[in-house]
């Protein structure tokens, strides 16, 4: 039998062993084992140590939130958002200034500009960079868009930032050829002088650099490069250079720099170079805040409709009747028509009475912040008199006439030619242009004034 000293030394043991594993929390129990105490049982080390556990949270949250905010985030965010709107909206998406870098400027000029001409075999047509001087007055391209008279290169598809893009009937945008410069955007032959079929070409300058502040209603955005449009497959043109955007609060601009060569009305062999000349090229309508801020850029209006011009005594008088009547910006110092009145071709930019003159009137001109992203006008196949609704309303396709039906018959009647010469004398250029008694094929065959084809 084991005595009662035998075990109290063996729990004293077993009790140092327990300190060994448990810590010093369980060293005051093997104390007072081992100083003698008679006990059956171990008292748990937990419940023997001096050190309390926390206490568990409270069920609620405290009604108050603490003095001080704590120093770190919590780790994970709260699972769903919070239950009520804050009091003030968000801020609106940014309209404050930015800069533009790569900004797009497209313009078809007008129809007149992409139609055929009144001499027989020419067209009026555009062409990327500054033309070279051919030498003399009454010169034509080739149908290798070579001078003839010097054999320089006259017409270009691209040059710089400057290129002419031709849009199909789908709309698409194509590199400009110069067998497309005679056809219509399905390829059919152009309409004539007075059948709305154009060649449906544009000029696209790339490279636009400047600043732009919706809320302010302000930009200033400029290009460099040149192009050039020409007139009876060369015997008028001109060239335009680094046109600049300029929109303040009360008006949106575009302007540039003109040049060309100037020829007598009565003299052909005269042919003077005409200096570089600031002009407007538009005076866009309705562009404010809104058009500035906008994702892409805008499409703008230029105004003609309604403008007065006061041709000076030798020229032709303007016609302010019917429903396409107008001009293109005059106002000094920059006028562009002043500068067309020493080029000789003032009469093709506002209505003179002719057949055309609804043909004149300019195409919206389109601005992008972004070669990217380009914002691109409305395709308009020809230039009505303006009727809103039904642009609104009638397909894009539905608005290009039919292209072949229309046409007039090369070769009149026998009957019907001596018609117009048994009733009267011959008319001058100028109204036989505008007479719709006379057919088209009487007035190519007939001999060229003294005046050149252009003036007419």
């Amino acid at each position: 039998m084991i005595s009662a000293s035998t075990r109290t030394r063996v729990a004293a043991i077993l009790l140092a062993v327990c300190c060994a594993v448990l810590g010093a929390g369980a060293l005051l129990s093997a104390a007072t084992a081992a100083e003698g105490t008679d006990t059956a049982g171990v008292v748990p080390a937990d419940e023997s140590t001096t050190t309390t556990a926390t206490a568990d949270p409270s069920d609620d949250p405290t009604d108050d939130p603490s003095d001080d905010p704590t120093d770190d985030p919590t780790d994970d965010p709260t699972d769903d958002p919070t239950d009520d709107p804050t009091d003030q909206p968000t801020d609106e998406p940014d309209d404050g200034p930015f800069t533009v870098s790569d900004a797009v400027f497209r313009w078809g000029v007008n129809d007149e500009s992409n139609n055929n001409a009144f001499a027989p075999g020419t067209y009026n047509f555009l062409s990327a960079g500054t033309a070279p001087d051919p030498g003399s007055g009454g010169q034509t391209i080739d149908d290798n868009g070579r001078w003839r008279s010097t054999g320089a290169t006259a017409w270009l598809a691209q040059s710089g930032n400057v290129r002419i893009e031709k849009i199909d009937s789908s709309g698409a945008a194509l590199p400009a050829t110069f067998a497309g410069l005679k056809t219509g955007p399905d390829g059919e032959p152009l309409g004539g002088t007075g059948v709305a079929i154009f060649s449906s070409h544009n000029v696209v300058i790339t490279g636009g650099t400047g600043q732009v502040d919706p809320a302010a209603g302000t930009a200033t955005i400029s290009w460099t490069g040149s192009f050039t449009v020409f007139y009876y497959s060369g015997m008028s043109f001109f060239s335009v250079a680094n046109p600049v955007l300029t929109v303040t609060p009360t008006s949106a601009t575009i302007t540039a720099t003109a040049s060309g060569f100037a020829s007598s009305m009565e003299d052909m062999t005269k042919w003077q170079p005409v200096a570089p000349t600031p002009v407007t090229l538009a005076d866009l309508q309705g562009v404010g805040t809104a058009e500035l801020g906008a994702a892409k850029g805008f499409t703008a209006v230029a105004k003609y409709l309604g403008v007065t011009y006061d041709a000076p005594a030798n020229g032709t008088a303007q016609v302010r009747t019917g429903d396409a009547w107008g001009a293109f910006p005059n106002d000094p110092p920059t006028s562009y028509l002043a500068f067309m009145e020493k080029v000789g071709s003032a009469a093709y930019w506002y209505s003179s009475g002719g057949s055309s003159d609804k043909f004149k009137v300019p195409k919206r001109i389109s601005i992008s912040w972004d070669s990217r992203s380009p914002s691109r006008p409305r395709r308009r196949w020809s230039t009505p008199a303006p009727r809103p609704s039904s642009r609104r309303t009638r397909p894009a396709r539905s608005r290009r006439p039919p292209s072949r039906p229309r046409r007039p018959s090369p070769s009149p009647s026998p009957p019907a030619r001596p018609c117009p010469r048994s009733r009267s004398p011959p008319l001058p250029p100028r109204v036989r242009r505008t007479s719709p008694q006379a057919p088209r094929a009487t007035s190519r065959r007939s001999p060229m004034p003294s005046r050149p084809p252009h003036l007419r």
